[in-house]
Order: C-alpha cells, then structure tokens, then sequence
C-alpha cells in the first residue's frame, strides 16, 4: 500500500476545488432537498462511530425467577 504526501498548500487547493464541486452539484436541488442531503450525512458521519447518546434503563428481574407467593 503506497501513501501520498502533500504539503499544505496543495490540501488547500484540492480542499478549495472539492467544496467547489460539491456546492455546484448541490445547487440544483431546492433549500428543502439540500436540507435532506445534509440531514443524510449528519446521519451517516454520526453512526455507528459517535458515541450515542445514553439511554435510560429500568431494572428488570433475571428471566425465570419469579417471587414466591405466600399460601
């Protein structure tokens, strides 16, 4: 596998050209489909590599125990 070094400069130029490219290609779509692409990619960028947000648990009894009953 082979790993490509550029300086600085050349990662802006290349960072310039592809924010470039994607506004031109997003602005045929309306503000309600650009707001959907976004929303899409917050969605992927965020799972499953963030961490999620802690859910609330209830405590619950074992399966198959269950209490005595008095006679």
């Amino acid at each position: 596998m082979s790993s490509i070094h550029l300086d600085p400069a050349d990662l802006q130029g290349l960072e310039a050209a592809g924010e470039a490219a994607l506004n031109a290609a997003l602005s045929r779509l309306s503000p309600t489909e650009r707001d959907a692409y976004w929303a899409s990619v917050r969605r992927c960028y965020n799972a499953p590599y963030n961490d999620a947000a802690p859910k609330v648990r209830t405590p619950q009894a074992p399966p198959g125990r269950e209490e005595a009953r008095a006679g």
